[in-house]
């Protein structure tokens, strides 16, 4: 009991955090777009994407320290735990300061690599040092956050991420108002946030972790190869996932302009977000799903994963199909302070579509990645994903020399392949690996994307009833044709059964009441 009522303190508290996120990721995009330009504010996203291509030599190491040093925590096993904590920390200090040398070096010759109007030369440098300083806070900062985990206490880690969103929202608008507008601002205001929660989890540490500290004994080489291990196809599949996705704003630089690179930027923020949602599901659901099969093996898997399908179908398809029926008319809204032509809106536009594609499909798929996980057969998963990135890298390398479809064939490339790949090979190949049908999942995946078209089109004949010309009349269509949306995946997604039992479930709740 004590087990259920933490796991909802921690996705309330999750949720939270996510929101406060959401709401800050909304507003200052528009907000630092209006001081500075799309093509400066490329950069800082840009100067992020760097910084999460030199984190892959990281991540070997980091994607399963807290899992480590959580088994052991709680088998009891104090010491072997900080020894996984210590060697953590001491490996990641290392590993950054080789990062510092290369990054200044890299630094150094910027506009070689990167195009840049001479004007923004400096500034870009600067935003480039302070994001990678802010790498330091975060990556060596890395054991920090294992307190919480290992204790089911991540609502103080929500906590901790909470503040640092408010001190970076409120330095940038201070430094953007004060100030001289200025590139490196944002990344000024990320890295003294960075330094917050840095803090913050330590503290966090030391109140749940009484006797853990940075003890150069405990340093132990076998244990960082235990985690290089198993960390290893978690490391294949970031790799993967930087080609299909995190090398679109370098590729626009390089092969169109700034510009339109800026304009890339803005078209991913919505999709982005709504991701880093699904994000706050998908922990939970992996871990659903390797219980089950513990437990009760392939059959119970199947029917939890077709199950977690209809909560992330009932869940997600609403917000998306309200972008796709009015993602521009928000777009007007939230960009009003700029100055977009109605093309430059449109183009936003579609390339909105095009990134929120590839979060449809994962959505869609996601309970099935987790099949690999629940089964132990990340390998798999991990080479068909490094195969499709290699796949939609050449393709859309060979459309940006061949043909004049631009920052289209960037945004577009990677959500055909993705689409292919995760709708098509993953699912046939979860099913074959629990020696089922090779359509098993397609069954309820086409189901889902019915339920997106049958929304979509429904939002979309609302919309000439609707005057959506400011924010308050935006709000109120949105929430009605949101309740009318849920109300009609309540019959398209659950069967007879299912809405007997939940009909009788509110009743309860409401007599109970």
């Amino acid at each position: 009991m004590q087990n259920k009522k933490a796991t909802l303190v921690n996705i309330f508290a999750a949720l939270i955090t996510l929101g406060v996120q959401m709401f800050i990721s909304f507003w200052l995009s528009p907000f630092v777009v209006g001081k500075l330009g799309e093509e400066a504010y490329g950069f800082i996203n840009l100067a992020n994407n760097f910084v999460s291509y030199a984190s892959l030599v990281a991540i070997a190491i980091n994607s399963m320290a807290c899992r480590y040093i959580s088994v052991s925590y709680n088998s009891n096993r104090i010491e072997e735990a900080k020894s996984y904590f210590c060697s953590v920390f001491i490996a990641n200090c290392f590993l950054y300061g080789i990062i510092v040398v290369l990054s200044i070096l890299f630094i150094g010759k910027i506009e070689l690599i990167i195009s840049i109007s001479p004007e923004l030369v400096l500034q870009v440098k600067l935003t480039f040092l302070l994001s990678f300083l802010n790498m330091g806070a975060s990556l060596i900062g890395t054991v920090y956050t294992a307190a919480a985990f290992s204790t089911n206490q991540m609502q103080y880690s929500s906590l901790v991420q909470i503040v640092s969103n408010i001190v970076k929202s409120v330095l940038v608008f201070a430094l953007f108002s004060i100030l001289p507008p200025k590139v490196y601002y944002l990344s000024m205001a990320t890295l003294i946030a960075g330094i917050v929660t840095f803090v913050g989890n330590y503290f966090v540490t030391k109140k749940l972790f009484k006797d853990f500290g940075i003890e150069k004994r405990l340093f132990n080489f076998e244990k960082l190869m235990t985690l290089l291990k198993s960390g290893f196809w978690v490391l294949i599949s970031n790799i993967s996932n930087l080609l299909l996705n995190g090398l679109d704003l370098l590729f626009s630089n390089w092969f169109i302009s700034s510009v339109m690179m800026g304009r890339l930027s803005l078209a991913k923020q919505i999709p982005l977000a709504l991701s880093n949602a699904l994000g706050v599901f998908s922990n939970i659901f992996s871990s659903a799903l390797t219980k089950v099969f513990a437990t009760d093996g392939n059959n119970s898997l199947i029917d939890e994963a077709t199950e977690q399908l209809k909560i992330l179908t009932i869940f997600f398809t609403v917000p998306y199909a309200g972008i796709i029926a009015y993602g521009k008319d928000f777009l007007k809204l939230w960009l009003r302070a700029t100055e977009y032509t109605e093309s430059q809106y449109t183009e936003i536009y579609v390339l909105m579509i095009l990134v929120l594609l590839d979060i449809i499909i994962s959505t869609y798929m996601y309970s099935i990645h987790s099949v690999f996980i629940a089964i132990d057969r990340v390998k798999v998963y991990s080479v068909i994903l490094f195969m499709a990135s290699l796949i939609s890298m050449s393709v859309t390398l060979i459309l940006l020399k061949f043909t004049e479809l631009g920052v289209y064939a960037i945004a577009g490339t990677s959500t055909i392949v993705l689409g292919f790949t995760h709708g098509v090979i993953v699912p046939g190949c979860a099913a074959k690996l629990l020696k089922k049908p090779i359509w098993l999942f397609w069954k309820s995946e086409l189901k889902s994307w019915i339920s997106l078209a049958v929304t979509s089109t429904l939002f979309g004949a609302i919309k000439f009833f609707l005057v959506l010309n400011n924010w308050k009349h935006f709000f109120i269509s949105i929430m009605i044709v949101a309740a009318l949306g849920y109300f009609t995946l309540f019959f398209i997604t659950f069967d007879k059964n299912e809405k007997r039992e939940f009909v009788k479930i509110i009743k309860d709740k409401l007599s109970n009441e």
